[in-house]
């Protein structure tokens, strides 16, 4: 298109256009073999999920909480919420809540337990 030309492209320079476009874009295609279960297909997609990185947040009320307070943590110091001790907590990923969980000790390890998916 010449700069004197008008904004709509003639017939010949659409089709450089559109040829244009054909050359620069590309497509990935994954084929499975047809022999492959749904139930290995889960797994391959696991898999590549398990490497994915991932940010989850676990947001719990802490009301009288304090920069002070952060600042003055030690090892081992237990720090009250306003969460009831009895109700799971949600489980989030940026603004998509995903699961609920519990919290549980094991092996002096703290671990987290999905309870109930969303």
């Amino acid at each position: 298109m010449t700069p004197e030309s008008s904004a709509i492209p003639g017939p010949e320079e659409s089709s450089q256009v559109a040829s244009a476009a054909e050359d620069t874009s590309t497509a990935v295609v994954m084929q499975l073999p047809e022999e492959q279960s749904s139930d290995s297909v889960r797994a391959s997609v696991a898999g590549l999920a398990m490497r994915l990185p991932l940010q989850l947040d676990l947001r719990v009320p802490l009301p009288s909480f304090r920069v002070l307070n952060l600042l003055s943590l030690e090892k081992g110091q237990i720090i009250e919420s306003a969460w009831p001790h009895t109700e799971d907590l949600p489980l989030w990923s940026g603004d998509v809540h995903l699961v609920w969980a519990e919290f549980e000790v094991v092996d002096q390890k703290l671990a987290v337990r999905v309870t109930r998916l969303v």
